[in-house]
């Protein structure tokens, strides 16, 4: 009886040992996927970043161009507002581009992590228990 007793008692640690060793598995590669997730995220934002500091400089150029505007009426503006306008357009097409990246981002994260937990499972359910 004793003997049984025992024998039971490894087969739980065993099995929790052998729980425990798949449950930091998976948390490794989780963790693994998150830091690809945050480096694409990184990039993103760095991508972002000249795009805000040339909206700073147009609206830095607005505000110029209002004051000149109602400094002195009489000059002629139109070459200034063409080159906004060009400027605008630009931005405007970019920001477009820039709308798309969290969304490829986080498209593509997911992906990534479904086909890496479809692929575990995978693995795990090829394991066939050892013939006595």
């Amino acid at each position: 009886m004793t003997k049984t007793l025992l024998d039971l008692l490894k087969a739980c640690i065993n099995a929790t040992l052998l729980l425990l060793a798949l449950c930091l598995f998976l948390g490794w590669k989780l963790m693994s996927s998150v830091d690809n997730v945050t480096g694409q995220v990184t990039q993103a934002v760095v991508q972002i970043t000249p795009v805000q500091n040339r909206i700073e400089a147009l609206r830095t150029e607005v505000v110029a161009l209002r004051s000149d505007i109602l400094q002195r009426p009489e000059i002629a503006v139109s070459a200034k507002l063409d080159a906004l306008d060009r400027r605008l357009a630009a931005l405007q097409s970019e920001m477009l581009d820039l709308k798309a990246l969290p969304a490829e981002v986080i498209r593509d994260a997911a992906q990534t992590g479904a086909a890496e937990f479809a692929g575990q499972i995978a693995r795990l359910s090829n394991c066939v228990p050892p013939t006595p």
